[in-house]
């Protein structure tokens, strides 16, 4: 006896990730990228950045980009709020 075929909607319904986990997966792309970066630069400059510094700036730039859709704003205002904690 052959099992029933899923339907394709049923199959999406269950498989396709929802809003939720699709932001997720973007806001850990953007923290991602941005540490490699913000490291990068630290490195280059053979410097150490505080502790903390990175992961709260990271985050900051994927909340903010989740906010602003914006990538240059959301740089621009954790850039800001990293110099004035420092």
């Amino acid at each position: 006896m052959q099992a029933p075929l899923l339907s394709a909607a049923v199959l999406i319904t269950f498989l396709a990730p929802t809003a939720v986990q699709a932001q997720s997966m973007l806001d850990q792309m953007v923290i991602k990228k941005c540490t490699a970066a913000m490291q990068a630069d630290f490195d280059k400059a053979g410097k150490t950045p505080p502790a903390g510094l990175i992961q709260q700036t990271c985050g900051c730039v994927a909340t903010q980009l989740d906010a602003t859709h914006n990538l240059e704003m959301a740089k621009t205002i954790c850039t800001q709020q990293a110099q004035a904690g420092m």
